[in-house]
């Protein structure tokens, strides 16, 4: 059987909503901070079905072009296998920077990921470069609905979004996200021709260090 190849472009999105804004319309940037959690050593723990349990852990401020933005990094087995870089301001947050042991990809411009007034039925768009690809991506704030994962139920605000990359690269991706905590529950699908994969990631715990 032929082995599928997630091309980067597509692990770099795909990696870029683990967490988020929560479930609640907003129009500041300290009501954004509220639902977008950047205390250093907030950790998110989630278990997946492709790496078992990840921790998602906000570290440091970094510098990125002209702005200041906040680390947030992935640990899987111990090890940090990625690091990006979150803006918050008034209109939502943005990824400047994603980094990987292979090396950074810088995201111009920089990836709106949410964005405010987070009601149901509120879009954008991102058009930029990730790997040299042009993408374009269509977000929606779908709907509101109690999820349950292991962390708890939680009433939460879905969001959608689909795209398509080179060489015949289609992704979809829902994210649920709860008042509060940031992201509590992620399901992708990244289809190339007759392949299919499938990435999902359901909240643990969230824990702060002192």
């Amino acid at each position: 059987m032929r082995r599928t190849v997630i091309p980067a472009a597509a692990l770099c999105i795909i990696s870029g909503l683990l967490l988020g804004v929560g479930w609640a319309a907003a129009a500041s940037v300290d009501s954004l901070t509220e639902y977008f959690p950047l205390a250093p050593g907030t950790a998110w723990i989630f278990r997946t079905n492709t790496h078992g349990e990840i921790v998602m852990r906000v570290g440091e401020t970094a510098r990125v072009g002209s702005h200041d933005c906040r680390m947030v990094e992935t640990i899987v087995g111990g090890n940090t296998t990625q690091r990006e870089c979150y803006r918050v301001t008034a209109e939502g947050v943005y990824a400047h920077q994603r980094t990987y042991p292979a090396g950074s990809v810088t995201l111009s411009p920089p990836q709106r990921m949410l964005a405010t007034p987070v009601i149901v039925g509120e879009t954008w768009q991102w058009k930029g470069r990730i790997d040299n690809q042009p993408i374009t991506m269509n977000f929606t704030w779908a709907r509101r609905e109690a999820t349950t994962v292991p962390a708890g139920t939680y009433q939460t605000m879905q969001l959608y979004f689909v795209g398509q990359l080179g060489g015949g690269v289609r992704i979809q991706s829902w994210r649920w996200f709860a008042p509060g905590i940031g992201m509590v529950k992620e399901d992708s699908v990244i289809t190339q021709g007759t392949q299919t994969i499938r990435i999902y990631a359901e909240l643990v715990r969230v824990a702060t260090s002192k």
